[in-house]
Formats: C-alpha cells, structure tokens, sequence
C-alpha cells in the first residue's frame, strides 16, 4: 500500500476505533458476545486496509463481527475459536437464508405463543441437565418446548437461525438481570426478536447481493473452524490460494481481565452454560479454557505462554504486507503492555502506524453490569495495535 494511502487507511482507523455506538444492524444484534468490537471499526480496517477478494483472518472469532464485515464487503474470511458458541453464532449471522425459511421461523414463534401449556412444572432434561443449572423452572420450560418445536422447521439453517432467536432472547432474560421475566414475557421478547433478526438477515442479504454475490457463494468464502490458531492454520482447512490473509483482524482475551465467553451470570453471580444447551454444543471446559489462565492467577506468564503459542502459526503465514490489528485491554496496563508487545516482538512482529508513534485507546462500550460496578478500571479502556511481520 502506498505510503499516503496507508496513513489515511490508519486515520480512518483511529476515527472508527474511537466509535462508541451500539452494535446494531445488518446481523450484528443476534447475540451479545462478551468483549466484542465495533462493526464500524471491523468495516473501517476491512474497507481501508484490504482489497476486495483478499483474506481476512481472525484467530480469536468470538461473535463473528469481523465475519460479517468481511464477507458483506466482497472479502474472504477464516475465522476460528476454541468456543463452540463462537461458532455457532458467526455460522448462524453469516449464512443467508431466505424469505421462505424466515417465514418458517417466525410461525415457529407465533406457534408457541398461542398453543403452549408453561403452567405446569416439568423435570430437567437428563441430557441436559447441568447446563440448566440456576435458570428458573418456569424459563427452562418454555426454552424446552421451543427447542422440541424447532424440529418442525425444514431446513436445517432455519432451525439454526430459530435457535439463535431463543439464544438472543434467553441472554436478554437471564444474564446479569436483576429480575427473571415470566413465561410470557419470554415469549413475546422471543416475536420481536425473531422479527428483529429477520430483519437484519435481510439487510445482510441485501449487502450480499451488493457485492455481486448469490447467497449460496457464501460458504465458498468463508471458513468457520472450531480449534486453535494451529487448527485453522496447519492443518489444511484453509485454501492456500487464500493466503497469506492481508487483514489479521482481531481481539484476543483481555491479558487479567476475567471474563465469562460461555457462560451467562443469572440472579447475581450465578453461572448458567445454558447458551450450549441451546445451541446443541457441548461445554466441558472452565472459563480458564477461554482466557489463556484462571482468573486467581495474578502471574501473567501462563497468559503469555499460550499467547505466545498463538501468535506462532498466524506470523507464518503472514505475508510482507499483512497487518495485523487488534483492540486489546489489560487489567494492569502499567505491567501487562509491554509484556504483551514484547511477546508480539518476539513472536517477529514489529509495531507500525498508528500504534507505534502514539499509544491509542477507547473506553469499552456495553460493559457487562459487574464490570460497571468497578467504574472507569484500567480494564475499561481497549487498545488500538497495528503490526507488520518485521
């Protein structure tokens, strides 16, 4: 990229960066992934640092924001978490479905609302019952007959996209809220979503169709792998005429910051991993699993190591023109930056415009409530990195 070029692609950036809108439209809104970005600053780094047809990479997939920018923008994209969740709802936002298979979904919902019985107390799914551990009878039981109901859609996506409305709404009336909604109201919330979300798969449809694209060119551009940055990158589930990626876009676990990626905090602090249950995927992990160490652990080096252990597999398959660009937040930023940039150094790295001559950062949007409850913590705040293979 020529040098003027690139330094206004890097302002644009930081103008985007700073963005403290709402994640809305388009397919953004179907389910509120912890630690997320913004889409205006996923479209701002794909639309000034990429050309159309180029690869964008993200090894830490979380709600798939990149996904959608990258693909709507005429990009390939490969994406890849560790959390089953993250896939399921980057598969569910990016895959097109039609007016028919909308309509199908939202007669799923009118169905519930005027033919359930939810007065009568039901025991547990054996096969599920530790996933609904602390959600109230009366929720998991209209969340059960939904689920049983979805096998009266046809199509496979649309049964998919039918449990990312019952995922959207059961984090709406379960996670970090003060009060549990009645049987009712889940259902009424369950309509408006739906009709929310088919909405917005419209819109994304549309931009699809923008690019010149049919729906079904989707699957061709895309690959969505459940495993590690090893999985994705050497084990040849990524085209290699795809790479090198010209984008790593990305926002990896906050180094200090405990945060729950699978799991929802019903009545206070009580963990819930009904979002797997809903989704049909299987948790055996602790958040450990998710956040490169437990959150008792003050000492960053297990962090680092595993970081490290990441960053490998992506630097190889960089090019001389990759970038990568992430958004990053530590719990002690005065101790953890410089460790986590020497561990980008060492992984052959170098810092570059805009990062490199001033250190950017925005406070977080759309702070869960426990995180609210600590104020304006060196946590809050997210910093915008830019480097290039040295």
């Amino acid at each position: 990229m020529h040098a003027i070029a690139e330094d206004q692609a890097f302002r644009a950036l930081l103008r985007s960066a700073a963005s403290v809108d709402p994640v809305a439209g388009s397919t953004h809104g179907y389910y509120r992934y912890p630690a997320r970005f913004s889409p205006q600053f996923a479209r701002s780094a794909i639309e000034n640092l990429t050309e159309p047809g180029e690869t964008v990479f993200d090894p830490f997939m979380g709600g798939g924001t990149t996904a959608v920018e990258a693909l709507v923008a005429g990009r390939r994209f490969v994406g890849c978490d560790i959390n089953p969740l993250s896939k399921f709802v980057a598969r569910a936002k990016t895959t097109p479905l039609g007016d028919g298979s909308l309509a199908q979904v939202i007669r799923w919902t009118e169905s519930l609302i005027t033919e359930s019985d939810l007065r009568s107390r039901t025991e547990p799914d054996p096969t599920w019952e530790e996933y609904q551990a602390n959600i109230p009878w009366w929720i998991r039981n209209v969340i059960e007959v939904a689920l049983a109901r979805t096998e009266s859609i046809k199509s496979e996506n649309a049964r998919s996209f039918a449990r990312s409305v019952l995922l959207r709404t059961g984090q709406w009336a379960l996670d970090c809220r003060r009060q549990v909604p009645t049987a009712r109201q889940f259902l009424q919330h369950l309509r408006v979503n739906s009709e929310a979300m088919a909405k917005g798969m419209r819109e994304y449809r549309e931009s699809i169709r923008k690019q010149g694209l049919r729906p079904e060119d989707i699957g061709r551009r895309r690959r969505l792998i459940l495993g590690d940055v090893t999985d994705s990158v050497n084990q040849g589930r990524v085209p290699s005429k795809w790479l090198p990626p010209r984008l790593i876009l990305t926002s990896p676990p906050y180094l200090g910051v405990h945060i729950l990626y699978h799991r929802w905090q019903v009545r206070g602090r009580r963990e819930s991993r009904a979002p797997f249950w809903i989704t049909g995927s299987l948790d055996g992990f602790g958040g450990s699993h998710y956040t490169f160490g437990d959150r008792k652990r003050k000492d960053p080096e297990n962090y680092l190591t595993q970081f490290r252990s990441c960053l490998k597999p992506v630097v190889e398959i960089m090019g001389k023109d990759s970038l990568m660009v992430q958004l990053v937040a530590f719990a002690k930023p005065e101790d953890h930056l410089h460790l986590y940039l020497e561990a980008l150094r060492s992984a052959g790295l170098e810092e570059t415009e805009p990062s490199g001559s001033e250190r950017n950062w925005r406070n977080v949007p759309n702070r869960k409530w426990y995180a609210q409850l600590n104020g304006s913590t060196s946590s809050s705040k997210e910093y915008l990195l830019v480097h290039r293979k040295a």
